[in-house]
This record gives structure tokens, sequence and C-alpha cells, in this order.
């Protein structure tokens, strides 16, 4: 349910960072994109780490402002932006592995 939710989004967002830095992914899923192995690794971490670095502020900002809600119906409607955005934002946390692991290889 979550992959049907959050995958095309996220898998959306490594196509958007590979058109940028002029490369094209080598296959494409709901679930997956296949990056190049041949990216640099500066190109890479932006490539893999893209989707984290629209999730994870739109979380934390949807956070914040649950905290500083003046109402219930503005809490209730952070949290409810809350549970969308965060289930997206953990999403990412495979790409961030990969990513250190990538940079801790040395490749």
């Amino acid at each position: 349910m979550l992959a049907r939710l959050y995958g095309w989004p996220h898998e959306m967002l490594h196509l958007l960072a590979l058109r940028l830095v002029g490369r094209r992914a080598q296959g494409v899923t709901h679930t997956h994109v296949d990056i190049p192995a041949d990216l640099g690794r500066g190109q890479f971490v932006f490539v893999a780490g893209l989707p984290a670095l629209v999730f994870w502020p739109l979380a934390g900002f949807g956070l914040q402002q649950l905290l500083t809600a003046q109402d219930l119906v503005g809490a209730l409607f952070w949290m409810l932006y809350g549970a969308l955005l965060f289930p997206a934002a953990a999403g990412t946390l495979g790409d961030l592995a990969l990513i250190v692991m990538r940079l801790r290889s040395g490749e």
C-alpha cells in the first residue's frame, strides 16, 4: 500500500535528478530506479539523495507547524500532513544508507 502511494513520487524525484545531471535511468519501476553505475560521487549523492532533500524538510516543516498550531483544527491539519509526509521521508532512509555505503567504499 505504501509503495503504491509513495513509490512514484519518490522515484520521479530520482528521475528528475538524473535529468538535471544530464543522464537517463537504466530502468524504472514504481519502486526502483536503476541509477547508472558510472556517475561521479557528487552526482550519485545528488541523484540518490534528492527525495530525502525534498521529503525531510517538508516533514520537518509539518512537525514545526504542528508544535506551534494555534487551535485544534490547525493541529489536526498538521497531524494529517505529518501522517502523509513522515512515511515519505522514512522511505528515503534506504537511499541515505546507499549513499553512506558508496561514500565509505571510496568509489
